[in-house]
């Protein structure tokens, strides 16, 4: 939008920003992202990586001119009144080079972060369907993974999936992951990708070992001031589960990483995180859990008129535009929004 590149750059690029920070509203700006790029993620679609010397411009930046805090701390201190201009960054799933690489990065730069992570993983056994979708497209095309899928299930995927190209002439990737999220029955995705990755070769605990925090890695994290979060158990969108097996990711999974960390777990991240990805349900049983607040994927800043299970947080990888992630830090697009004007998406 040419509105918000506009706005942006000349905040950006001008002493403007410390005006909108001066006008605007106490705030808390999440960043969110999964993993920083290394040897241990290479097969992670490029969304979901970012470079260390990316992440580093974009927290040097921040951390000249504003405060850096962790999620749960930063919503307290704004409910509080305590905090003005406060920043957190944020990474989901639990990954190992949130250790190996974040963490000497973080220490450099002197920024904190907070870490949510899914608790079935953490046990050193169970990855989530997405991961061995992309460790098979690693492997072997998608066109042959979707064949396969069919042969394997009694759902005639093959026929959605044309039928989907063909209507919105789009990524077939970006199709498949859709599809296999939100469409189709989540106990018989899981067992056929189960059956693909095990026939391509797959090892789930040796791919989880590889990929994620064990717990000594958590601890790790813990000790060096970090907060870790929940995440569910095994992040699947709980919007399409019914309540037991929501309060079963949401409330088990907070039970679980209790059991496993050194007491913590404040705040919560919705797998996915967007509106359709979680529901009513999943904000009464993540306050349920003992959560005291709860983080989207929805871009925007923070305040204390937010509501403290709806959380937004802005999405990061390696085509991060700075000047945007300083528009919203500084309050512009804040102040913007209560004109009725809303660029952060």
């Amino acid at each position: 939008m040419f509105l918000r590149e506009l706005v942006a750059r000349l905040v950006y690029h001008t002493p403007l920003w410390r005006l909108c920070d001066l006008l605007a509203p106490r705030r808390l700006v999440i960043l969110a992202g999964h993993c920083v790029d290394a040897p241990s993620n290479d097969f992670l679609p490029p969304d979901m990586k970012i470079r260390e010397e990316t992440l580093e411009g974009v927290l040097v930046w921040l951390n000249r001119r504003f405060q850096a805090t962790r999620v749960a701390e930063g919503w307290k201190a704004i409910q509080a009144g305590s905090g003005k201009s406060l920043f957190a960054l944020s990474m989901d799933d639990g990954y190992r080079d949130n250790l190996t690489h974040l963490l000497p990065l973080t220490e450099r730069v002197g920024v904190p972060a907070t870490i949510y992570l899914e608790s079935r993983p953490l046990e050193g056994e169970k990855v989530n369907w997405t991961h061995k979708f992309f460790w098979l497209l690693e492997r072997m095309e998608v066109t042959q993974v979707g064949h396969r899928y069919g042969e394997l299930t009694t759902i005639e995927q093959d026929d959605i999936l044309t039928n989907q190209i063909v209507a919105a002439g789009i990524d077939v990737v970006y199709l498949w992951k859709k599809m296999l999220k939100y469409e189709v029955d989540q106990e018989e995705r899981d067992r056929v990708i189960d059956l693909i990755f095990t026939e391509a070769g797959g090892d789930e605990v040796a791919l989880c070992a590889d990929l994620y925090l064990d717990k000594a890695g958590a601890g790790a994290l813990q000790e060096a001031g970090w907060e870790l979060g929940g995440h569910t158990r095994s992040h699947d969108a709980v919007s399409a589960l019914d309540e037991p097996a929501q309060r079963h990711e949401i409330v088990g999974g907070r039970e679980a990483l209790l059991a496993d960390l050194d007491g913590g777990c404040e705040s919560f991240a919705y797998p996915f995180g967007r509106r359709w990805d979680f529901d009513d349900t999943s904000v009464s049983l993540a306050r349920e859990a003992g959560y005291e607040c709860a983080v989207t994927t929805h871009a925007g800043a923070n305040t204390s008129s937010s509501d403290a299970y709806r959380l937004n947080r802005w999405m990061i990888e390696d085509s991060v535009k700075l000047h945007l992630v300083a528009a919203e830090m500084c309050g512009a697009f804040t102040l913007l929004r209560k004109v009725g004007l809303d660029l952060s998406e």
